[in-house]
Parts: structure tokens; C-alpha cells; sequence
């Protein structure tokens, strides 16, 4: 991958076959540890979306990823579902059409054929969803703090985990070259 450049009102960099394929795979598993939600939609069945929309499919929780890309907004239980009873479907939603926007954007490289041009009007949805999933690796890993990250650098190249910490760090540095060309003046 090379950084992100600002180029007028988009933001443009250069991604392997693999890198667009890996970014793509990453960005479709965390929508579908959320949960779509949207099969009632497609259906086309008014009742259907109406019903939905007053009795969303409720988030796993349980998922300790899904609770770290949805937490809750209070300490009271209470208090905490009843804003998810009301939030938790638009959240849901804008973070499914952000990953939509990232997976049309990677499929526009031709499998990195092209170069990845990410659309003014596209930088937050791709911030937001790069920042997702490193959250997500970030939970499997066990990384809640910085002694965390510096521990499982430190681990023998022989640990399957040493192969996710990197892809943690190259999402990092996506997401920093992203950030930056954004600061850039156009």
C-alpha cells in the first residue's frame, strides 16, 4: 500500500490485489457480525419495514465486539436499553452503508488493478469503518491499552496472533495516511 494522497477533492492510493481482497474480507465480517437487519427491507413488504422499524433485531451483545463498536451510551441498564430500543437500528444502519461505501470503493480498483480513489464525500465513511475494524481486531486481540499492543509485538514469530497484530498495525497505518491526506489542503 502506498499513503494516501489528497488529489483535488479525493484521497488516492495504490493497494495490492491481496490488500483490496483483505480489506474487503475484513470489512464484510464486521457487518455480518452486526447483523444486516435489512432482509425485511428487501422483501419489499411494508408491514414488514414498518414492523421492523418499531422492533429492530436486537444486536448480540454477548459479542464483546459488538459491544465495543456499540456501547452503551449509560451506566443504568435501564436507562442504557431503553436508548439502544431506540438508537441501535441507525446505528446499525449508517455502520452497514459506511462499510457499503468502503466495499464499492475497493471493488472500483478492479481487485487493485486500479488505484483506490476515495471521494471527498467518502472520507468519513472510510474513516469510521477502517477505525471499526481495528477496534474489532483490537477486542479478539485483548488490546485495551498501550502495554497491551507492545506485549503482543513482542510475541515469537511463531504465534498465530503475531500475523493479526500486523494487520492491526498496517490498518493503522491506512487509517493515519487517510487522516493526514485529509489535513492536507486541497
Amino acid at each position: 500500500m502506498t499513503p494516501f494522497l489528497r488529489e483535488g477533492d479525493a484521497f488516492v492510493c495504490e493497494l495490492d490485489d491481496f490488500e483490496v481482497a483483505l480489506v474487503a474480507s475484513l470489512v464484510g465480517q464486521v457487518v455480518e457480525l452486526i447483523g444486516d437487519g435489512g432482509a425485511e427491507e428487501a422483501s419489499g413488504d411494508p408491514f414488514a419495514r414498518w414492523a421492523r422499524e418499531f422492533s429492530p433485531p436486537p444486536l448480540d451483545r454477548s459479542d464483546p465486539v459488538v459491544a465495543r463498536l456499540f456501547p452503551d451510551a449509560y451506566a443504568d441498564e435501564g436507562a442504557a436499553a431503553e436508548h439502544r430500543r431506540y438508537s441501535q437500528d441507525a446505528l446499525r444502519r449508517a455502520r452497514i452503508d459506511d462499510s457499503g461505501v468502503v466495499l464499492a470503493d475497493l471493488e472500483a480498483t478492479d481487485e487493485g488493478a486500479q488505484a483506490l480513489v476515495v471521494a471527498g464525500d467518502h472520507f468519513e465513511p472510510w474513516v469510521k469503518t477502517i477505525n471499526g475494524v481495528r477496534l474489532s481486531l483490537a477486542v479478539r486481540l485483548g488490546i485495551e491499552s498501550e502495554s497491551d499492543h507492545t506485549a503482543l509485538q513482542a510475541l515469537s514469530a511463531r504465534d498465530p496472533r503475531t500475523q493479526l497484530v500486523s494487520l492491526y498495525d498496517w490498518l493503522a497505518f491506512m487509517l493515519e495516511s487517510l487522516i493526514e491526506a485529509g489535513e492536507t489542503p486541497a
